[in-house]
């Protein structure tokens, strides 16, 4: 039989904290509720009583709700908290949420959104506690445990591995023969350095907290999220693969120092330009101003692209661009770029691009003005990264059932162990930008993953030092019998 849940409400409110039981009451049946009017006596009823959810007004005599919330986290870091806020507390609310808490509820209370939080806290710290209570018996019965997504493995007083389920077999890519009878520091590298970090609970007794830490597994570097259970013979350690998490939290960081420089420059000049034209005690002659407009125009532009870019990285992502299958001449498309290239960079005139190739590379299969985008990129990089004096040369190369298409450059090139991440998200070659190349970070992202949407594929070759090739190879569609194809100068 399910209990009924138990909630506590802390408020110094009186008449509030005398409507939201009887408003509970009414559309929670069975529904235990204690409350009270100070951070004192709610912590130590909390201490006592391990509830379902807690609700606290977020502002309070003597210690407010930010301060009940981390005294909480302390005590029962798993139980859900919401916080009621009063209107216009937006930056409280975002500390709250931050802090750890469930979910906040502003005044006046919205009562179906604040039941429909309040009924999904209880629901997620059941589901929580049956997971707890699984786990403790997975624990003691190791049939049991090998149907558990979670990777098991018992090691005994002696250091010896004596479990290791299928989860820690096919998260580690380590068979239960290799693994079994020998010592955990031997199967698991650094094993020795990391465990003392584990966090081992005592039985009987919760859960204990996870830790991420990284282990090296013939040569893989994986982030684990393990625990412990202290048993008679020995711990049981759980865990869980939280390496593309860890990458996601490093990509997160990549995409905030990328993006806070590359807004903070245009806005900056852009800043400067409006602000010495808008100076009523500086006369600025028409030649200044239409200066300072194009700066403002350029920057304004670059920002624009900037947005574009994460806009369509997203789209990708989230699997929702749409491509045409064109026939596209492959020549008349690479000078269109190489010229449009020559125009945007005429300031550099120690750049020369070169289209070179094959008169018999005609057509390919692709969308033309995502094929554009992927050349305009490709050609852009090379001429932000090619020293002074240096060329950039684009290949055309027919196969015998697709086109290759290379641009070259003679620029930095690139470290053979950072060629694999070149395609990823926020990606630089020069990451502390001290060259003063700019943009975005998703240029070759975007390129890679348009070309693999148009049936094609994108990689390079580089040495450090002495420049860098990218090529694409798509699909070859066939020239329509009677039609020349257009040589290349």
């Amino acid at each position: 039989m399910i209990e009924a849940a138990r909630i506590l409400i802390v408020d110094d409110d009186t008449a509030l904290l005398e409507a939201l039981p009887e408003m509970l009451r009414l559309r929670l049946e069975g529904m235990r509720i204690d409350t009270c009017d100070n951070a004192v006596e709610a912590l130590d009823r909390v201490a006592r009583v391990d509830y379902d959810a807690v609700v606290t007004d977020i502002k309070m005599p003597g210690m407010d709700g930010l301060a009940v919330l981390r005294e909480i986290k302390q005590l029962r870091p798993k139980t859900p908290t919401l916080l009621i806020t009063g209107h216009g507390e937006h930056d409280l609310a975002v500390k709250a949420l931050r802090g750890g808490a469930y979910d906040f509820v502003q005044k006046p209370i919205d009562r179906e959104y604040f039941v429909a939080s309040l009924q999904r806290a209880i629901d997620v710290r059941r589901l929580e506690r049956q997971v707890e209570e699984q786990r403790l018996a997975l624990e003691q019965h190791a049939r049991v445990l090998e149907h558990v997504d979670d990777g098991v493995f018992l090691v005994d007083a002696e250091g010896l591995v004596q479990h290791w389920n299928p989860a820690a077999a096919a998260i580690t890519g380590l068979d239960p023969e290799g693994v079994l009878g020998r010592p955990a520091v031997d199967v698991l590298a650094g094993w020795a350095e990391l465990q003392p970090l584990v966090p081992v609970g005592p039985r009987p007794g919760p859960a204990a907290p996870s830790k991420t830490l990284p282990l090296e597994i013939d040569g893989r570097e994986l982030w684990l999220s393990v625990s412990g259970v202290q048993l008679e013979g020995g711990v049981v350690y759980a865990f869980r693969n939280a390496t593309q998490e860890k990458a996601l939290e490093e990509m997160k960081g990549d995409f905030v120092a990328t993006i806070s420089h590359e807004l903070r420059t245009p806005l900056a000049a852009i800043y400067g330009a409006a602000h010495t034209l808008r100076r009523e005690d500086l006369t600025v002659d028409p030649e200044t101003t239409h200066r300072l407009l194009e700066i403002i125009t350029g920057e304004c532009e670059r920002l624009t692209r900037i947005a574009g870019d994460i806009l369509l990285a997203n789209t990708l992502d989230a699997g929702r661009l749409g491509l045409e299958e064109q026939r596209v001449e492959v020549v008349p498309l690479v000078r269109a770029v190489a010229d449009e290239m020559r125009t945007a960079f005429a300031e550099r005139e120690d750049i020369a691009i070169e289209v070179t190739g094959d008169s018999a590379a005609a057509c390919v299969l692709a969308d033309e003005s995502r094929l554009r985008q992927v050349l305009l990129n490709l050609v852009e990089n090379a001429v932000k990264y090619s020293p002074e004096g240096g060329g950039v040369v684009i290949e055309i190369e027919p196969l015998v059932n697709s086109v290759r298409i290379t641009v070259r450059d003679e620029g930095i090139g690139i470290p053979a162990a950072e060629q694999q991440r070149v395609f990823g998200k926020f990606y630089r070659v020069d990451p502390h930008l001290s060259r003063g190349v700019g943009g975005s970070g998703l240029g070759l992202y975007i390129s890679r993953e348009l070309v693999r949407r148009m049936q094609g594929r994108i990689w390079l070759t580089s040495r450090e030092g002495s420049g860098s090739a990218f090529h694409v190879d798509l699909p070859l569609a066939r020239v329509p019998a009677g039609v020349e194809p257009a040589p290349v100068a």
